[in-house]
């Protein structure tokens, strides 16, 4: 199957360049949690400003990393210089898919919740905290080929790749929900190890994406 084939390269172009994808990857963990930190200190201090700094820096980071991990991939290094570069060039395409994605993932969450609550009085509401499941589960699908298309067709404007995005994520579903399971099972297991999350993450997880993506994408 296809997807055993992707895992398989995933984990052999890790290990082929180990030292160069742990080092962008610990860099992308570094600046994230700083990020991430800082919602804290803006939740605890009152400096509610702060919050902004995740919500317009998380996305360009990581579309920059993954950048990083494609051009490791195909060059086999990636100067400084260029990553400052496409993160300058770039900013703009990362912040608005960060956010839109941001702003979709908690009406679906909000509505999921709401549903679940209320379908415990009413079987029919129930249903729809089904369909906000399965809407929450195939956006991250989506996700996932989003990202991807953000860096293989890095010169397209954003309205094809989103649109490019909805179609390899419907015309092939039973891909898509194994690489979806794959990538999701991964990280969790990244995350459990400890070291795994800052240390594998963006190599590990990044080639999965782009490896996942350029194969349905190859189709068309």
């Amino acid at each position: 199957m296809e997807i055993f084939s992707i895992l398989k390269s995933t984990f052999k172009d890790f290990y082929e360049d180990l030292f160069k994808l742990v080092l962008l990857s610990v860099a992308w963990f570094v600046i994230s949690s700083v990020l991430l930190f800082a919602v804290f200190i803006g939740l605890t201090s009152g400096w509610y400003l702060i919050l902004l700094l995740p919500l317009v820096f998380l996305g360009p980071v990581f579309l920059t990393s993954l950048y990083g991990t494609s051009q490791i991939l195909e060059e086999g290094s990636i100067a400084l210089k260029a990553l400052f570069s496409y993160f300058k060039n770039n900013f703009w395409r990362g912040f608005l898919v960060f956010l839109i994605s941001v702003i979709l993932y908690i009406i679906f969450v909000v509505d999921l919740r709401f549903f679940l609550l209320k379908g415990q009085e009413n079987i029919w509401l129930l249903a729809f905290a089904f369909l906000f499941a399965y809407l929450l589960i195939y956006f991250s699908i989506y996700q996932a080929y989003l990202w991807g298309l953000l860096i293989i067709q890095g010169e397209r404007p954003l309205k094809d790749i989103f649109k490019n995005a909805v179609i390899l994520s419907l015309d092939n579903i039973i891909f898509s929900l194994l690489w979806f399971l794959a990538i999701f099972l991964i990280s969790v297991i990244l995350f459990v190890t400890g070291i795994g999350l800052p240390a594998g993450f963006i190599g590990i997880i990044g080639i999965l994406i782009l490896q996942g993506t350029k194969e349905m994408l190859a189709k068309y």
